[in-house]
């Protein structure tokens, strides 16, 4: 299943893929995550409110093309296979950041609710991104 969302933000693509593009610390702006840290390729992320950690390793990284790519190892979520890309592009009206993921839930009966919750983290992210690069 593909999930697919994105967000024109008002503010150069450069400052926006400063804060986002900061593959340790996307609790600074993902309200769902508690916290994070990162070591070497792999990413730590704790849930807020009490959803456990999850890990995720940083495929790939390049600050030139403003774009990463990472993949779910483990955590609380019934996931079999997640793949998801965090990109900034130029936009005429400032930075377009798009942010996908292709997924396999545990089970085909799983993979709505999973998708629709994806979705939810990804927009509330996207505006908190917007808040953030703007204050």
């Amino acid at each position: 299943m593909r999930v697919n969302e994105s967000l024109v933000i008002a503010a150069e693509p450069a400052a926006v893929w400063r804060i986002g593009g900061d593959t340790a610390n996307v609790a600074d702006w993902v309200p769902a995550i508690e916290k994070s840290h990162q070591v070497d390729d792999l990413r730590y992320a704790t849930f807020a409110g009490g959803g456990g950690e999850a890990v995720e390793r940083i495929v790939t990284h390049d600050d030139r093309a403003r774009s990463y790519v990472y993949e779910y190892v483990s955590g609380p979520l019934a996931l079999r296979v997640y793949r998801s890309s965090f990109t900034v592009r130029d936009h005429a009206e400032g930075a377009e950041v798009l942010w996908d993921a292709e997924f396999e839930a545990s089970s085909a009966e799983e993979e709505p609710a999973l998708a629709e919750a994806i979705r939810d983290i990804y927009r509330s992210s996207l505006r908190a991104l917007a808040d953030r690069v703007r204050s």
